[in-house]
């Protein structure tokens, strides 16, 4: 599975000792092009081991190396290799007793490539949790799940979660959100999707930034060398003779012909490129959350990333702020 690493998802749990449910982290709106960091709080509280979040966070970690020694226990024993659905049963029932938040992520690391009925039972254990770092790490499932289908359903249990929570966790906002910054064309979609499904407002600073990726140029025919990164030819060659060496023996003659090849017509060559990716599924996860919050059709913006900064600085964050004055607005 690609997943947050279980040092990051920690560090997550660690942080809700200093920011609770605040709203979620996000870039400022410097659209096509970079984004500021996560969280300069976190950052800094981890970073002092002495500080309580940092002694927080080293008592984790102590716990979970205990925990996951006793995890690969039961999988050698009851899951891995095994076919017996009773056997497996046992050690599904076994995995329920670890509730410990600190070792939430690893059990997606460590059963990650174990059969459906097993990962599906650790969803299911999590959503019974109940709990925000539980959820945080249904979220890590459905956006870095290793099919489709696994991410659904780890996106299914979530949607229920939050709906009986009544909203969503800081926890669950910071991994989207890290998604959303820093994830593969596949992990951006499903991060989007989930944004878009649970209404993060705040996160459309994040997909504007995303709906649109690459900007790379690769140049290796430039400098008047003769690389090029492509070319096309349209031409005809004609074969003549460019030289030709006499043959003489005794009482013979004859000649050695050089045969070259002339070429007339048009060359294309491309010696430099620039690579965009346009993020279809971020971009529609990105008009149906706008559209949903501005309560107008947002499409009209398509894929102009300077009119989605001004559309949100101008027009739609001030009409935002007006009618949630009092409430934690987006960005």
């Amino acid at each position: 599975m690609r997943a947050l690493s279980t040092s990051l998802s920690a560090l997550l749990m660690a942080a809700a000792g200093v920011h609770g449910q605040s709203g979620m982290v996000q870039p400022s709106v410097t659209v096509g092009g970079g984004s500021a960091p996560a969280s300069t709080t976190v950052g800094a509280d981890i970073v002092d081991p002495d500080s309580p979040v940092g002694r927080q966070y080293a008592a984790q970690q102590r716990r979970r190396v205990d925990m996951e020694r006793a995890l690969y226990k039961i999988r050698a024993q009851y899951i891995r290799d095994i076919r017996n659905p009773e056997l497996r049963q046992i050690g599904i029932t076994k995995i329920r007793d670890f509730t410990d938040p600190a070792v939430f992520p690893s059990l997606l690391k460590i059963f990650g490539r174990e059969g459906d009925d097993v990962r599906v039972a650790i969803l299911d254990h999590l959503a019974d949790q109940q709990t925000a770092q539980a959820d945080a790490t249904l979220a890590t499932a459905a956006v870095y799940g290793d099919t489709a289908a696994y991410r659904k359903q780890a996106s299914d249990r979530l949607i229920r979660r939050t709906g009986e929570a009544g909203g969503v966790p800081y926890y669950v906002r910071a991994t989207i959100a890290g998604a959303l910054r820093d994830g593969s064309n596949e992990v951006l979609a499903s991060a989007a999707n989930l944004a878009n499904v649970l209404d993060l407002v705040d996160a459309i600073p994040m997909l504007i930034n995303a709906q649109i990726g690459g900007g790379t140029t690769a140049q290796l025919g430039s400098g008047g060398g003769d690389t090029s990164l492509a070319y096309i030819l349209v031409g005809k060659q004609q074969a003549f003779v460019s030289d030709l060496t006499p043959i003489v023996a005794d009482s013979a003659v004859g000649f050695d012909p050089t045969l070259s090849v002339v070429t007339e017509g048009v060359v294309l060559r491309v010696i430099d490129a620039v690579v965009l990716t346009y993020r279809v599924e971020v971009h529609n996860a990105l008009v149906g959350l706008s559209s949903r919050a501005w309560g107008q059709p947002t499409d009209r913006l398509g894929w102009d990333n300077k009119a989605w900064e001004r559309w949100y600085v101008k027009e739609f964050k001030p009409a935002w702020d007006r009618a949630h004055a009092g409430t934690a607005g987006p960005g």
